[in-house]
């Protein structure tokens, strides 16, 4: 804001975001971005259904700010390449994957090689090549939601239990309009990894979870969740250790 220079999505014209603590006193950030001179959701809905070329350059932009893909290959041959997979264990009658091992250094323990201002064409070429694959490295270490489902992650009882944070996702094999609804449908091959912004994932080096509001329900259910972090009262003390103690 306050520049004539773009940020990664565009002009922004206004943001509104929260730090939120968690029970582990790990810190992460809720926030919201609005882009200047952008259409309404109704609008953009519209318009999607009626004009052909605002919905192509539309998908293109949208498409620009975030995917739900890596870069340089499907998950299942990252993971030959990149990690052992872990032991089976017999838990409770079922078969249980143990914790695969990392044969590649976390990328989010190391920085981002920035580039030169003075690059040739072969070497922009060549550090966007290597941007990919350290982006790849982000998401695997970061941003992956383990297909055996973690302490907590379900919800209900089974056979109708579901996974709250809606994994697998849903993969569609091109960025569709929906004609009936004007519901965009992103292309998406890997189902276990959320949307992200390469640029911010090479920044910031840690899990990210990017998504364009196109609804005006979205943006107030978003809203209200984000309010709710900005006025929850701290944990007290009292109620802490007694968490620790019920754990």
């Amino acid at each position: 804001m306050d520049t004539d220079r773009n940020g990664i999505f565009g002009q922004t014209a206004a943001y509104y975001g929260t730090v939120e603590e968690q029970g582990r006193k790990t810190l992460h950030l809720h926030l919201l971005v609005w882009i200047q001179d952008c259409p309404s959701p109704q609008e953009i809905r519209d318009r999607l259904l009626s004009d052909g070329e605002f919905r192509t350059r539309f998908l293109t932009w949208l498409q620009s700010c975030h995917t739900g893909d890596f870069f340089t290959g499907r998950e299942g041959v990252l993971q030959q390449n990149w990690e052992e997979p872990g032991a089976e264990r017999i838990v409770n009658g079922r078969v249980k994957k143990g914790k695969p091992t990392l044969l590649i250094r976390d990328a989010a323990c190391t920085l981002p090689r920035r580039p030169s201002r003075d690059m040739n064409e072969t070497e922009i070429q060549q550090w966007y090549a290597s941007h990919r694959l350290d982006v790849d490295q982000i998401i695997f270490c970061s941003n992956r939601h383990d297909p055996e489902h973690g302490h907590g992650c379900m919800r209900g009882e089974p056979p109708d239990d579901y996974c709250r944070a809606r994994f697998p996702r849903e993969l569609f094999d091109e960025t569709v309009v929906d004609q009936a609804t004007g519901a965009v449908r992103f292309e998406k091959h890997d189902a276990w990894i959320n949307t992200y912004n390469p640029l911010l994932s090479s920044a910031l080096r840690c899990n990210t979870d990017v998504t364009c509001l196109l609804s005006g329900t979205q943006v107030r259910a978003i809203i209200a969740y984000v309010t709710d972090y900005v006025t929850k009262s701290s944990l007290t003390t009292y109620t802490f250790f007694q968490t620790i103690r019920t754990v």
